[in-house]
């Protein structure tokens, strides 16, 4: 099983043959659709959002054919699948063999990853040359969003002194990383006279696969930003950089639209009218803005006591299989309330 594999087997774990295999595949692209935002909430899979861009169904079925070949899972109808007993004890020496990829928060992180990576490192090459007098050197990018907010972020005066400190936050941060994860990270710095290695030279040289150094850059920064929201004051020089990216929660475009006219009081009838779109549609964004706004108040939509009962069916049954809880609600509860409630849950656990 590799890291792919392992990753995508996690996904089909937590669907537990509840969600098609292409249910993991537009997770690990990172579409934004209704469905998949949805999914990652409703089983607690956020994590995994956008992490593999370029992955092509081709690729997702080949790695589904392998773990069934391999017997780690099994065929069910309709592109489900379940792990078998011997491919989640494989799957758990996986986990086991790369503990920092619970660092991964793709949904919260995805949409600014590589930008905060490619301002931090280009930063660090630009000082580092015009305090030692250098000012000819190759940009390690030539992106031009990136490269202006560099040249607008070079401090003035005392360069060595924030410099010196960015360097100080650094280390201490790498200090309580993965040894796999600071490896990756500082081998792609570049400085004087010298130029980081891309990620395939560091796969070639640490003797890895491509996808696992990946992994290892993208949990590094999800960790980095992570720490920097959690511990400002201890890495204030380094907030800089993720500073104008931070949101308080993404929607997509439409779903904006929708929560802008529930803030102005608007009902969901109403939106309905107003966007002239289908009721799914509006409900579909109302779960988005539930899983995205953690201060989003549910309770225009659902009482507490049927919260309370939807929760306590779900725990009861061990499901998240809205069919399923559908059929033992009274028919006044709809599939929206129950969704609405679920994702609300598990969004307030992964917390």
């Amino acid at each position: 099983m590799n890291v792919r594999q392992a990753i995508t087997a996690t996904i089909l774990n937590g669907f537990n043959g509840e969600r098609s295999i292409y249910g993991a595949f537009h997770l690990l692209k990172g579409k934004k659709s209704a469905q998949t935002i949805q999914d990652g909430a409703l089983f607690g899979l956020n994590s995994y959002f956008g992490l593999f861009p370029e992955l092509t169904r081709a690729q997702l079925e080949e790695d589904v054919r392998e773990l069934i070949e391999n017997g780690q899972a099994t065929l069910l109808e309709q592109d489900r699948l379940r792990l078998t007993e011997f491919g989640k004890v494989t799957l758990k020496e996986n986990v086991e063999r790369n503990r920092c990829f619970s660092d991964l928060r793709g949904w919260h992180y995805h949409p600014y990853t590589e930008e905060v990576w490619l301002r931090l490192s280009l930063f660090i090459q630009t000082l580092t040359n015009i305090v030692s007098g250098n000012r000819r050197f190759y940009p390690i990018t030539h992106n031009i969003r990136v490269q202006a907010w560099v040249k607008n972020h070079i401090p003035i005066k005392e360069r060595q002194q924030f410099l010196q400190a960015t360097y100080d936050e650094l280390f201490d941060f790498l200090s309580a990383c993965n040894e796999q994860q600071a490896l990756v990270f500082v081998h792609q710095l570049s400085g004087i006279n010298l130029i980081g290695l891309t990620r395939l030279q560091l796969s070639e040289k640490i003797g890895v696969s491509l996808d696992e150094v990946n992994l290892f850059h993208i949990s590094t920064i999800h960790r980095l930003i992570n720490s920097i929201e959690s511990k400002e004051s201890q890495y204030s020089y380094l907030s800089i950089f993720i500073k104008d990216l931070k949101r308080d929660f993404v929607l997509t475009q439409s779903a904006r639209q929708t929560y802008d006219l529930l803030e102005q009081g608007k009902t969901l009838d109403s939106i309905c009218q107003i966007r002239q779109l289908k009721r799914s549609t509006i409900e579909d964004h109302i779960v988005e803005i539930a899983i995205s706004n953690p201060h989003f108040s549910i309770r225009a939509f659902v009482t507490k006591e049927l919260e309370e009962t939807i929760l306590s069916l779900s725990e009861t049954l061990q499901t998240s299989r809205l069919r399923e809880l559908k059929e033992k609600m009274e028919s006044k509860v709809s599939y929206f309330m129950i969704r609405l409630v679920l994702a609300r849950k598990k969004v307030n656990d992964e917390a």
